[in-house]
């Protein structure tokens, strides 16, 4: 594991790019962040296939054509959102992935990542020849969203998920057929995806398009159905109708993106002078009761609670060693090789 958590805070960022880039090999990252930046990066390999948990807070990574070009391992890469959102464009192709979507992309060629807040992601990469067949299309898998709520698609995300919780009491024996395990149930749901669907259906390209306004305008307190039915110029009834098969609807959608951004602020030190209320206004809330009541049915905890409890865990000692100290030893675990290459 690589952490930030024991840099110094005006060092946190500098440290993260170093690791992302001795880690994951030829990527640029950039952030808006300030000292509260936070990132982690939990890693292992099974046999052929690397698997690793990304916790970070807001940024983005770009490999350019010319550090894709260095890249020599062919890889598909696997992403799967366990919180957050997270957009991608390789190509002329955008996705932004919700919880519990994944996608598939090519690490050989040019992408970029973007992160608007938040994230926790599951990262894959699977060699493409364990994967590729000849009855696979691979211009209609990369870059499209896969559902990980049904189907293949969900024992895909499942498994994976199951398999890197486990890692630690997997036997040596095992890991291969672990691995070809993976390899197959991605190779099924990208056949799957290529013989049924030849291209990415329009309610989710509307889907991609209203959830990405959502989250751009997140902090406006007048972001609603008809702002977003206005700006994007379709009907309030399509809206509905494109969220049909959501889980929530628009306006909950929108208020648990606004709970989380408010949790997220309120055990960032960087905010730790803002009143909670200043935090509810800034992203989007007029009125603290609502604000109140509506994050303790979320949370099931008051947003004071949450705070003191956060500030407390903030204020623990922190394990030996200095900070310095802590980063040098982080770093000298990469110094033997990028045991990820993304």
């Amino acid at each position: 594991m690589i952490s930030t958590c024991d840099v110094e805070p005006r060092e946190k960022f500098a440290f993260w790019q170093d690791t992302l880039w001795k880690l994951c090999g030829n990527l640029r990252t950039e952030t808006q962040a300030d000292k509260s930046f936070q990132g982690k990066i939990e890693y292992a390999t099974i046999r052929d296939v690397r698997i690793a948990k990304l916790t970070a807070s807001p940024h983005h990574v770009l490999r350019t054509p010319n550090f894709a070009k260095r890249n020599n391992n062919d890889f598909l890469k696997v992403v799967l959102q366990i919180r957050g959102i997270s957009g991608f464009e390789q190509g002329s192709r955008k996705i932004v992935l919700s919880p519990c979507e994944w996608s598939i992309y090519d690490s050989q060629q040019p992408y970029r990542v973007s992160v608007p807040n938040g994230t926790e992601t599951l990262i894959a990469l699977v060699p493409r020849e364990n994967v590729v067949t000849q009855r696979i299309l691979l211009d209609n898998v990369l870059m499209r969203k896969f559902s990980g709520r049904a189907g293949i698609g969900k024992l895909a995300l499942q498994f994976l998920v199951s398999a890197f919780d486990e890692i630690s009491v997997i036997a040596p024996g095992a890991e291969w057929e672990i691995a070809g395990a993976i390899s197959n149930l991605i190779r099924l749901a990208m056949l799957d995806a290529s013989e049924i669907r030849s291209e990415v259906s329009l309610p989710q390209v509307w889907r991609d398009r209203i959830i990405s306004y959502i989250t751009s305008h997140l902090r406006d307190p007048e972001l609603s159905i008809d702002q977003i039915a206005v700006a994007l110029n379709c009907t309030k009834r399509y809206i509905h109708k494109v969220f049909q098969c959501e889980e929530t609807s628009v306006s909950e959608s929108i208020l648990r993106m606004r709970l989380a951004r408010c949790r997220e602020d309120l055990c960032n030190p960087a905010r730790s002078r803002d009143s909670i209320t200043d935090i509810a206004y800034s992203w989007g809330f007029n009125n603290p009761a609502h604000f109140s009541k509506a994050f303790k049915d979320e949370f099931h905890i008051s947003p004071r609670s949450f705070r003191m409890e956060a500030q407390v865990g903030s204020a623990m000692p922190r394990g030996a060693g200095t900070s310095k100290r802590g980063m040098a030893a982080q770093l000298l675990q990469m110094r033997e090789g990028r045991v990820f290459q993304q």
